[in-house]
């Protein structure tokens, strides 16, 4: 169907509205408004978090502790060791024949004394002769590899050897191996000094870990037995004392342990708001604990006018300006019902449809298409 189109935008009218005061606080008055300025409850609060991180700061250990933790795991302080390889197959099942398995494997015994008289035609006699069609159009090379990225037999043989050592025939499920090791790299161990910050964040966490199970009991006991403040457990565990302003709900994409819904319910409880208890410990994490008090509660209430006019304002005036936009839209409905040829203030006509609704709104669509 083809359409012309007369927009009313409702920011055209806003534009030109400026409520008086009178009128301002008759919309903050209205009961049917209330709930548009009402502020949630708070509560500004005073909590205390027990976590591995809190525990990390406080650990001891000496100099040698971190020394031997670095020998006792020296396979996490290597440099991985990798191995570069070339080799010729001579392929065979194991399933094969005992005939066809003998025949390939005197192949490969004679490409081995080959290779073992001219180690340095290695490259070209795989090329002629590998039935490993990857590797023996690049003379046979495997390139690096780490340790168990081959099939047992082969990798048994590949870390037995030095480089520049052409193997025996290896047997594997694929058949008969000829192998030379062209280099290796890796394998070191890197020095204490240059892995030291690491070894003692680990020792830290471990440590941490080891304390985290009596630790969290006596958080528990402390922020219970001396519900009335939180300074003694802060004090006997060396926590921080921190100060929030929280509501009942954590605000979308909240992270932490004042985000846990255990605990704000807990800071809502009936025992917390009135008697100005601590909350029991609560698991807020993996390995974390927290505890809070509340200093000072406000429930949900409407604010002064004067604290939230602007709000007030923008909203009185979207509410006209909506109401105006219609209005001047039904009066133009109007004189065109009564006058089809003023197209005055009308877009140009376009052909819309479901498939191409030329930018209208569904609603829009809707009214047109029926």
């Amino acid at each position: 169907r083809q359409v012309q189109l007369q927009r009313f935008d409702v920011k055209d009218f806003a534009a030109k509205l400026n409520p008086s005061d009178a009128e301002l606080d008759a919309f903050y008055k209205d009961p049917a408004n209330a709930a548009k300025f009402q502020l949630p409850e708070s509560a500004q609060i005073q909590y205390v978090v027990l976590d591995l991180e809190a525990l990390q700061k406080d650990v001891s250990f000496t100099e040698e502790d971190l020394r031997k933790y670095y020998d006792e795991n020296a396979t996490r302080y290597g440099v991985p060791e990798e191995r570069r390889a070339s080799h010729i197959l001579i392929k065979a099942e194991r399933s094969a024949p005992a005939e066809e398995r003998a025949k390939a494997k005197a192949k490969a015994e004679e490409l081995l004394a080959q290779v073992r008289k001219n180690p340095a035609s290695f490259a070209e006699v795989a090329r002629r002769n590998s039935q490993d069609e990857g590797s023996a159009v690049n003379g046979g090379d495997l390139d690096f590899f780490g340790r168990g990225a081959m099939v047992k037999e082969f990798d048994a043989a590949v870390y037995a050897m030095k480089p520049g050592e052409i193997s025996n025939i290896v047997e594997t499920d694929f058949g008969f191996h000829i192998i030379q090791l062209t280099g290796a790299r890796g394998g070191e161990k890197k020095s204490f000094e240059s892995v030291r910050a690491e070894v003692e964040s680990e020792v830290r966490k471990q440590l941490a870990q080891r304390r985290y199970a009596e630790a969290a009991e006596q958080f528990g006991n402390l922020v219970y037995e001396q519900s009335d403040s939180l300074q003694p457990a802060a004090d006997k565990l060396k926590l921080a004392l921190q100060t929030a302003t929280v509501q009942r709900q954590a605000p979308a994409g909240a992270t932490g342990p004042l985000a846990s819904p255990k605990l704000l319910d807990a800071v809502f409880g009936a025992d917390a708001l009135r008697n100005k208890r601590n909350t029991e410990a609560v698991e807020t994490g993996p390995s974390q604990l927290a505890s809070a008090r509340v200093v000072q509660y406000s429930p949900a209430r409407v604010p002064p006018l004067a604290d939230v006019k602007d709000k007030v304002r923008q909203q009185l005036v979207q509410k006209l300006a909506t109401a105006e936009a219609k209005k001047a839209g039904e009066a133009r409905l109007a004189a065109l019902k009564a006058n089809p040829s003023d197209t005055a203030g009308l877009d140009a006509a376009v052909t819309v449809s479901r498939a191409k609704p030329q930018n209208l709104s569904r609603t829009q669509l809707e009214a047109v298409l029926g």
